[in-house]
């Protein structure tokens, strides 16, 4: 299995699991009085008797971090206990870097992936997404912005770290692109495994922006020296950040009861009001989906 290994059953409620006795004929240690039959139904059996691993870059705040008590907590891993709840399974969530994560569903060690992990059109190729948010991405810089960073423009001749594996690496590549175009120096670019060696690197003067998802941006600008390390930058062209655009849960292709299951588990959690208490709890009611959409990125 993965390095570090938290059950999210154990770690969100403990009221999820129960020593013995099940409703519904089902008897695998789990509560089953939250559960939609429907979308249990859609469920294949391996799952719901031994449970469903998820793989998740720890950390990335607010979407899967340790609090100051050494729990896992955050939006996906709140969301990843109510669709336990509504599929009457547990599951376990399994730190894993991000830039080989769907390696680690191809080699069996993970089921899904819940990581704050875009909808994109090259990664359909090989899972499937069932969506839960809309994202986008956002600079930080240090506090005071000296460079005068406002916009993707400020970025020509300058350099931008990003995160192995994501997005924001042929986003900054783009832009980069747009630089050249119109004559200006490229924008270099350093990339690193995970968000905390980024901040770390943009303070020790080794880049001058970050880019990353915008609620980590936001998130890392308000807490990290107690607000005091970082600005974040909007751009006034693209408030709701650069290539804002759908997130999802990831399953491999060919596990498609296993993506029923969750996409049934996760519009049962929209009906019944659940899932719009949880964004307004992480102050991200802005960034909801109307419906538990497969593959909503489409050219």
């Amino acid at each position: 299995m993965a390095i570090k290994k938290l059950g999210l059953v154990a770690v969100m409620s403990a009221g999820l699991l129960l020593l013995a006795g099940c409703a519904g004929g089902v008897n695998n240690g789990v509560d089953q009085s939250k559960v939609d039959k429907a979308a249990q139904a859609l469920l294949p059996a391996d799952f719901l008797e031994n449970g469903i691993d998820v793989a998740s870059d720890i950390p990335y705040e607010p979407f899967e971090y340790n609090d100051e008590n050494g729990d896992l907590t955050g939006f996906d891993v709140e969301l990843g206990a109510l669709i336990s709840q509504k599929l009457g399974t547990e599951l376990r969530f399994n730190d894993a870097v991000f830039d080989t994560i769907i390696a680690s569903l191809e080699a069996g060690t993970n089921d899904i992936i819940i990581s704050s992990m875009s909808d994109t059109l090259e990664r359909q190729a090989k899972v499937d997404f069932v969506d839960y948010h809309i994202g986008g991405s956002q600079m930080i810089v240090a506090k005071g912005n000296p460079e005068g960073i406002v916009n993707a423009a400020s970025l020509c001749g300058k350099t931008v770290i990003v995160q192995n594996g994501t997005i924001q690496i042929d986003l900054v590549g783009t832009m980069s692109a747009d630089c050249e175009a119109a004559g200006n120096p490229s924008i270099n670019l350093t990339t690193l495994p995970d968000a905390p060696l980024m901040e770390n690197a943009l303070r020790a003067g080794q880049g001058d922006a970050v880019m990353m998802d915008s609620l980590v941006a936001q998130g890392a600008a308000a807490k990290a020296g107690d607000g005091e390390y970082f600005d974040v930058v909007t751009d006034p062209a693209a408030p709701n950040g650069y290539d804002a655009g759908f997130v999802g849960v990831a399953i491999l292709k060919k596990d498609t009861a296993l993506r029923d299951a969750i996409q049934a588990a996760l519009q049962s959690l929209i009906d019944d009001g659940q899932y719009a208490t949880l964004l307004a709890k992480w102050n991200m009611s802005s960034n909801g989906v109307s419906s538990a959409s497969v593959n909503g990125t489409v050219e």
